[in-house]
């Protein structure tokens, strides 16, 4: 086989079905757009869902693509095996209602042996196990019987992508690579086959045959339209035809694994090859999902991310790298990838810092982590106890930000086991302690002290994010001591400080007080009169009274802090232009994640006033307001038209902030310099907090992006579930369906970006409209699914046939009892009329039962009636035994009760007074 280049091979796959007619389309970012049970674009046909399922209008019967994925579910094994990556990059053709089968394997082949160049008598292929219809078609390609393979469910049967959607049997071609890379168990005369775990068959192409559309309840509904979806990735298929033993060794991987060389002073070898895979997969991981606005978190795809760099940082320390390394990588990542992906190189820069930022963050913290962890598991070992408790894990990830699946990782290996049960509660013990236990010993600590000037501290923040200070006093478990030492944890008190105490809504701040070889973690900062205490834990050395140590601010913290203290202000005066001057503030929240703003009103927000509230502060944001404070004398600040809350306690000399002629207030609060640092800010929620008052919750800056994306996610997962109940119902989607286009995650940020704070009002009418629109068409929906239900219920010829089938006669009555479930009353007199129309002498006694309710309708001919036949009186008597009310004439009667569980005695109550009235 001739070498080909990653690129080459890219190339030529999509410009071969671009020849077949397919619509070459880009690869959609890692969020995947219309489907929240995702957390990444996992596969090829991610983005096509809604067009396999008939969900949307085809805008092409037919595409290609190279798509970048994440998968982290076998995040341990990466490094350890050849193949295995939690990024890589996926070719795939698609046809929706196009072609099928025969063509989908006739392309495979052709592009196999005629452009990647593959020996046909190497080609295997594995199909579904009653697929003969696949197994006949490759046979008249050429490929045969005895290279044919049935392999069940779980390798030949593939999707959905998510909790729902297309999937079907599918059929997969391998490369046979010479008996010398079979198992030991397999010997030299080719006797295994695809399907054996040896390494001498290598799938390269899965082509998935989309019969079904599975249901979030895992039920499999034929699909409207059959379609093709095949998945070759591409770092296999290079593999392969460089004819190396692991994608590591392709071209580009390995140009990433020279660097690393090059940086580290290491080697690549047997010796260090897990750890340079790891980072090298995982750097191309965090490259990408930051390049899509992916950052690192504490919860959903940010978390892994943020996993990702701080594995890849573990295994660079095991190379001796104990300084941020991981970012140095992204020169090569971008030199490699922009030709395939030109967005990248605009983003490089960006994506370099937020990768140092979060290398540090974790750096400042891993090195005693480790050693941490290390003493644990040797205190373990001489007990000879081998399970690690729960409390001692959740240490290693409160404390020194171990994300749990790391911590297990590495006990694992130790040869440990790891508790999850005992992890999970003590999760759920922090969430629920309030920092009120810190609060509440404030006054404790300082009880006592004679020499109070030393418990003034000087707030050094409003300028500066670190400095150097003087230890004043220490304590621990509310008591003065001389030292804290690691693992202990306490409260310092210094003579000037950057960090800034809680106050005003406002939320202390978090970061670190060192000195040499000593560090302290700040894990919240409170205010007891002039003192500034820093709560928090030693996680190395040792902090004495007297030194002279730095501080050093958490400035990623403290600038979300500031967009959000800002963002409030703004908020403030927004709602007075609104709504009026009777907005006074009665409280305020303001936190790293989002503000919440109490304020006197007496009625919710309509739509159209957040509108204009969001409007305003946004329109502020954009014009870049230089924010500007002092320090006034209070009467001074008075006649200054600051705003103050009524119930605060000010002193003699007031700090004011003032937004040009937007905003002014009384605030102590920390602040950005100019509105344009807070970039965007949205409403998430309006309520009410008590009586004559109401409540609003906020985002600003990068937060606001992620809640739109987030929001149009869910949006189109239900607009895609309405349109497939509607193809039902109404045959198309032309006239009922909700076709307008919903942004994708990656037009969402472009929004964002060219339409800056004036996305958030266009997004919000987007947003507004197609859920204005979902709402309207799901109520036609449902009232005209219920009409349909019926007429096809009433004139369902087989259970008109099946009733007739059934009937008991009583004389000259020919009665039709049965009782349903769910049905309503119109549907049962619709079915009455259409088995009258069959027997002019037949009685109807139907029921139905639905949850605790019971429904009754009796009905026939005035044949009958003629003949004494009361539906009304049969009813009566039924009524009584449901526990119901109803009545009606002789020819229809119709009520309903309680007790379901009765209704085959009430129908037999009925079928007794007609034994008795007109039985022989």
């Amino acid at each position: 086989m001739k070498f080909k280049s990653v690129q080459e091979i890219g190339d030529l796959y999509l410009n071969y079905f671009k020849s077949k007619g397919h619509v070459v389309v880009p690869s959609s970012s890692l969020i995947p757009a219309g489907d929240p049970t995702l957390l990444f674009t996992t596969a090829g046909m991610v983005q096509f869902k809604p067009l396999f399922t008939g969900a949307v209008e085809l805008p092409y019967s037919k595409a290609c693509s190279c798509q970048k994925c994440v998968r982290t579910t076998d995040l341990e094994v990466v490094g350890k095996t050849e193949r295995h990556c939690t990024f890589f990059e996926m070719l795939g053709n698609f046809s929706f209602g196009d072609y099928f089968k025969k063509e989908a394997i006739e392309y495979a082949l052709d592009f196999s042996l005629n452009h990647l160049e593959i020996p046909k008598d190497k080609i295997w292929v594995t199909i579904y196990l009653d697929d003969d219809e696949a197994k006949q078609i490759w046979m008249n390609t050429g490929i045969p019987e005895e290279r044919i393979v049935r392999l069940g469910k779980k390798d030949n049967f593939w999707g959905p992508a998510g909790d729902s959607g297309a999937c079907g049997p599918c059929s997969e071609l391998y490369l046979d690579r010479g008996p010398e890379k079979g198992g030991p168990d397999c010997g030299t005369s080719g006797t295994c086959k695809p399907g054996c775990d040896c390494d001498r068959y290598l799938e390269y192409w899965n082509l998935v045959f989309n019969q079904f559309n599975q249901t979030v309840s895992g039920e499999l509904l034929p699909l409207k339209q059959t379609g093709i979806d095949t998945g070759s990735g591409l770092e296999r298929v290079a593999m392969l035809l460089q004819e190396v033993d692991s994608v590591y060794d392709t071209d580009e991987l390995k140009n990433i694994i020279t660097t690393i060389e090059s940086l580290s002073g290491k080697t690549y070898d047997q010796s260090t090859k897990v750890n340079f895979r790891v980072i090298t997969d995982h750097s191309r991981s965090v490259f990408f999902s930051i390049g899509d606005r992916i950052y690192p978190d504490r919860t959903g795809r940010g978390y892994v991310i943020r996993r990702l760099i701080r594995r890849a940082s573990l295994f660079a320390r095991t190379l001796g790298i104990t300084e941020p390394f991981i970012y140095k990588l992204v020169d090569t990542l971008t030199g490699i990838y922009s030709k395939r992906y030109p967005e990248l190189k605009e983003r490089a820069k960006e994506i370099q810092s937020v990768i140092r930022k979060e290398e540090e963050l974790f750096l400042n913290t891993l090195e005693v982590g480790l050693e941490e962890l290390e003493h644990l598991l040797n205190q373990m070992k001489s007990k000879n106890e081998t399970e690690v408790r729960g409390v001692d894990s959740f240490r290693l990830y409160s404390t020194y930000g171990f994300p749990r699946e790391m911590t297990r990782e590495l006990v694992l290996e130790r040869g440990f086991s790891f508790n999850d049960s005992e992890f999970d509660a003590e999760l759920d013990k922090d969430r629920d302690l309030s920092r009120a236990s810190w609060k509440g010993k404030k006054t404790a600590y300082l009880t006592g002290i004679t020499d109070t000037s030393k418990l003034k501290t000087e707030f050094t923040g409003y300028t500066q994010l670190n400095g150097t200070a003087k230890v004043q006093f220490l304590f621990k478990d509310g008591k003065q001591v001389n030292s804290l030492k690691a693992g202990e944890e306490g409260v310092i008190l210094v003579d000037k400080s950057p960090f800034y105490a809680e106050g005003g809504g406002q939320l202390g701040d978090w970061g670190y007080i060192k000195i040499e070889s000593s560090q302290f973690q700040v894990q919240d900062t409170q205010k007891e009169n002039d003192s500034h205490l820093h709560l928090g834990l030693v996680l190395r050395g040792e902090i004495k009274l007297g030194d002279t140590v730095d501080l050093e601010v958490d400035s990623k913290r403290r600038q979300s802090l500031a967009n959000h203290h800002s963002g409030t202000h703004l908020l403030n005066g927004a709602l007075r232009r609104v709504l009026g001057s009777h907005v006074y503030q009665k409280g305020s929240v303001v936190s790293p994640d989002y503000l919440r703003f109490d304020f006197s009103h007496p009625a919710s927000l309509t739509d159209e006033e957040i509108r204009k509230i969001e409007a305003d502060v946004n329109g502020a944001v954009a014009r870049g307001i230089t924010v500007e404070t002092e320090v006034l004398p209070i009467e001074q600040a008075k006649t200054s038209g600051a705003l103050s809350m009524f119930d605060e306690k000010y002193g003699n000399l007031v700090r004011v902030v003032g937004m040009g002629d937007v905003s002014k207030e009384f605030c102590g609060g920390t602040h950005v310099s100019n509105t344009k640092e807070i970039t965007y800010f949205a409403v998430l929620k309006e309520s009410s907090p008590g009586a004559g008052n109401r409540r609003i919750e906020a985002i600003c800056g990068d937060p606001v992006v992620d809640y739109f994306q987030s929001a149009f996610q869910v949006l189109a997962e239900k607009i895609q579930n309405y349109n497939l109940s509607a193809k039902d119902v109404y045959g198309d989607l032309k006239t009922h369906g909700i076709l307008d286009k919903i942004p994708a995650p990656e037009e969402v940020q472009s929004l964002f970006e060219t339409k800056k704070t004036s996305a958030v009002e266009y997004l919000r009418e987007i947003k507004r409209k197609l859920e204005d629109s979902l709402s309207e068409k799901l109520s036609g929906l449902h009232k005209d699914k219920k009409k349909k239900e019926a007429l096809s219920f009433s004139l369902n010829p087989e259970l008109v046939e099946d009733l007739l089938s059934k009937v008991i006669k009583i004389g000259d009555i020919v009665i039709a009892k049965h009782s349903f479930d769910a049905v309503d009353a119109k549907s049962l007199k619709d079915l009455a009329d259409s088995l009258k129309s069959r027997e002019a002498n037949i009685l109807c006694l139907f029921a139905s039962k639905e949850g605790e309710t019971s429904t009754l309708v009796y009905m026939c001919n005035k044949v009958l009636v003629d003949k004494g036949v009361h539906c009304g009186n049969l009813l009566k008597n039924s009524l009584e035994i449901l526990g119901g009310k109803g009545g009606g004439r002789p020819d229809m009667a119709q009520g309903g009760g309680k007790n379901p569980d009765q209704i085959d005695l009430a129908l037999e109550a009925a079928m007794k007074e007609i034994q008795n009235k007109f039985g022989a």
